[in-house]
């Protein structure tokens, strides 16, 4: 259950992430958080408040965890609906924990904010608290993103994998294959590009996160990141999507202005033949009505660069708030909602599970049109991420900074590289 809105629109985390360990005006008065969590409890029984994220409504799946988890421990669950615009999020999660509020115990976090959050001390290391077992059902690069500093600060509950969709309809008229390597790539998106359509789209603006992903992909594909710039695989990366922009051709020549929503419109649209994206491209039919009714969309894996055909993938997932008076229960909750039961029920809210089995679950993929791909990229195919810091936004807003300008044919890939490793180098010291 990736939010929509950062998968999909230009969301900036810049603003937001830049000043997660310093806080922010609280714009968002601290006493709302009893009411929007349904009240205080009675008869004095033990309570938790659960922060959650979900835009399916009803939310009776949702209250089942919760109702099971009482049942189980004899303890009320106050339900905080954490907002569905992902900035509003973070500074409601920056504003009360940098405030040292108590008010919430269960937290749900994506790897940007479990990063900036464990960093400023206001995150609980889990594996003492919670059982081994529920760390192991979760595919390893899923548990990277979770820790920091020698901690488990997160349990993933929640995975995003970028897709390689394409046009089936297309493809099928042309007599054409799907790529499976970098060549073929750029062979087929060349064939394709004509009477209006491209091969391929890609992010490449500047400032809100976007073009980072994409890069994080193909880079991850020659075996780079973007925090090692001055790399012959990351310049490899780099030459490469900026042929298939000014070389090849198989690229819209307004790239590097592009970003999720106008591709989504391109997309939708006929224009283009290949894109790679989030899974909730997939999940969201209710965006793609066009796609639905018009053409033929298909999935495969990722065309295999220098290295593999890996791709990247992101989480949300469960946390404790160390201010938190209930943090044993807090655990316990965790331990509940994490399990093979519970994820199943979760996934009927939007939230394609982390654990490989409930991937494959005949419930859970009735629920998620895009689980049985997600189950078959976490399964076999190489899962890489984002390089993520408690710098993350600042590395990020770098690096898109001086990769747009090469895009753009602004520098050469010499100097792209030299102020990027540079501009990289000192985010990373905050």
């Amino acid at each position: 259950m990736a939010h929509t809105s950062d998968f999909f629109t230009p969301i900036s985390r810049r603003r937001l992430l830049k000043r997660g360990a310093t806080g922010l005006a609280a714009s968002l008065a601290l006493p709302g958080v009893l009411a929007a969590c349904g009240g205080s409890g009675s008869g004095g029984s033990q309570q938790i408040t659960v922060a959650y994220w979900t835009n399916i409504t009803p939310r009776e799946d949702l209250q089942a965890v919760f109702d099971g988890f009482s049942k189980q421990h004899g303890a009320k669950v106050n339900y905080f609906q954490l907002p569905q615009v992902f900035g509003d999020d973070v500074q409601k999660m920056t504003t009360y924990l940098s405030s040292g509020y108590s008010g919430l115990d269960v937290l749900w976090l994506d790897d940007f904010m479990t990063a900036t959050f464990s960093n400023a001390g206001w995150l609980v290391p889990l594996e003492s608290l919670i059982p081994a077992e529920h760390f192991t059902s979760i595919a390893p690069a899923q548990l990277n993103l979770s820790t920091y500093n020698g901690h488990r600060y997160r349990l993933p509950a929640n995975v995003g994998s970028v897709i390689f969709f394409y046009r089936k309809d297309l493809f099928d008229k042309a007599g054409l294959d799907v790529p499976t390597t970098w060549d073929e790539l750029v062979d087929v998106g060349k064939k394709l590009t004509k009477n209006g359509v491209y091969g391929l789209g890609i992010a490449g603006k500047s400032g809100n996160t976007e073009l980072f992903n994409e890069m994080c992909y193909w880079m991850g594909q020659a075996g780079a990141d973007p925090l090692h710039m001055n790399t012959p695989e990351a310049r490899q990366a780099l030459q490469f999507v900026h042929d298939m922009i000014h070389v090849h051709k198989m690229v819209p020549p307004d790239a590097v202005a592009a970003d999720y929503t106008s591709i989504q419109t391109s997309f939708e649209n006929g224009k283009l033949a290949m894109w790679i994206s989030w899974d909730g491209l997939y999940a969201g039919t209710a965006m793609f009505p066009n796609v639905q009714k018009n053409y033929k969309m298909g999935v495969a894996h990722p065309p295999k660069g220098p290295k593999n055909n890996g791709t990247i993938i992101a989480n949300w997932g469960w946390a404790i708030n160390k201010y938190s008076k209930s943090q044993d229960m807090a655990a316990k909750f965790i331990d509940y909602a994490g399990s093979l039961p519970s994820e199943v029920l979760l996934a009927k809210t939007g939230s394609t599970p982390s654990r490989t089995s409930a991937l494959s679950n005949a419930d859970v993929q009735k629920a998620l049109i895009q689980a049985k791909d997600v189950a078959d990229y976490v399964q076999n195919v190489e899962l890489h991420y984002r390089p993520i810091t408690a710098n993350a936004q600042r590395v990020s807003d770098a690096f898109e900074q001086v990769v747009n300008k090469y895009l753009n044919n602004q520098i050469d890939l010499d100097t792209a590289v030299s102020q990027g490793q540079q501009a990289v180098d000192q985010a990373l010291k905050g």
